[in-house]
C-alpha cells in the first residue's frame, strides 16, 4: 500500500545530526529545508502489514500455523495479553537510497543531513501507519501495543529473514536482505503491534533496552531514538 509522508519533523533531524541546543548556522538551516523539501519529492513511501493469531507453546510464542517464532523476553511482555499480533513493515523505496549514495561523493555535507530527513521521514510514515492501525483496531472494541522491532531489546535481528518472507515484502513493497542481514533499502522498517482486549500502557522502552546501547551515537551526546507513540 502506498503512504504520504504528512511531515518531517525537523527537532528529529536536529537530533539526528546531534545538534545539542547550539546555534545552527543560516546555511546549515537552508540545507536542512532543502533536504527535507527533496525527500518527501523522492520518496515512494509503502507499507504492508498481516494480522496473525498467537501460538503459545511450552512459553514460546510463534505466529499461528508457522514455525516463526517471535523470540525473547521483552516481546513476549509485550505480547502477553495479546491473542493477535500485526506484523508491519515499511520502507521509502530504493529511489532516495540512490540519491543518498551518489551525494556522499559529491556532496557529502548534504548527504549526511538528507539521510537524518530521510531516517525522521520514515520514523514519521510509521507513526501515521501505526495511528491508523490503532484507530482501526479501537473500532472493533480492542487495543494496540506500543509497536517493536527486530533488534529491540533481546528481539534478535536476526529474525528479519523469516519477517520478510511471512509477509512477502521482497514482492509486494520491495524490501530486500544484504548477506548480512541489513534491510535494503536502508530507510526502511519492521515492526510488531500486538493486538489486546484491553487497554496497553505505552511504554518508553528505554536506551538500556536496546542492542545498540554500547555504540550509540545518541546516547553519547545524552539523546534518545525512541519515544512513546
Amino acid at each position: 500500500m502506498d503512504i504520504e509522508i504528512e511531515k518531517i519533523n525537523r527537532q528529529e533531524v536536529l537530533k539526528y545530526l546531534s545538534y545539542r541546543g547550539s546555534e545552527i548556522p543560516i546555511e546549515i538551516n537552508n540545507l536542512i529545508d532543502e533536504c527535507i523539501k527533496e525527500v518527501i519529492e523522492i520518496s515512494n513511501p509503502k507499507y504492508i502489514y498481516q494480522i496473525f493469531n498467537i501460538d503459545r507453546r511450552e512459553d514460546k510464542v510463534f505466529l499461528e500455523n508457522s514455525n516463526f517464532e517471535l523470540q525473547g523476553g521483552d516481546i513476549k511482555q509485550l505480547l502477553e495479553n495479546s491473542s493477535s499480533c500485526i506484523l508491519l513493515a515499511a520502507t521509502l523505496g530504493i529511489r532516495i537510497e540512490q540519491v543518498i549514495r551518489t551525494l556522499q561523493i559529491r556532496n557529502l555535507a548534504k548527504s549526511i543531513i538528507m539521510d537524518s530527513c530521510a531516517s525522521s521521514a520514515v520514523e514519521s510514515i510509521c507513526n501515521q501507519i501505526t495511528e491508523n492501525i490503532r484507530s482501526s483496531i479501537e473500532k472493533k472494541g480492542k487495543y494496540t501495543t506500543d509497536r517493536f522491532s527486530p533488534g529491540y531489546g533481546d528481539l534478535p535481528i536476526e529474525i528479519q529473514k523469516d519477517f520478510i518472507e511471512v509477509l512477502d515484502a521482497r514482492r509486494k513493497i520491495g524490501i530486500n536482505l544484504s548477506s548480512s542481514g541489513i534491510m535494503i533499502p536502508r530507510k526502511s522498517v519492521t515492526a510488531i503491534i500486538g493486538i489486546s482486549e484491553k487497554m496497553e500502557k505505552k511504554r518508553f522502552t528505554g536506551c538500556e533496552n536496546c542492542n545498540m546501547f554500547m555504540d550509540c551515537e545518541y546516547r553519547k551526546f545524552g539523546n534518545f531514538c525512541k519515544k512513546v507513540f
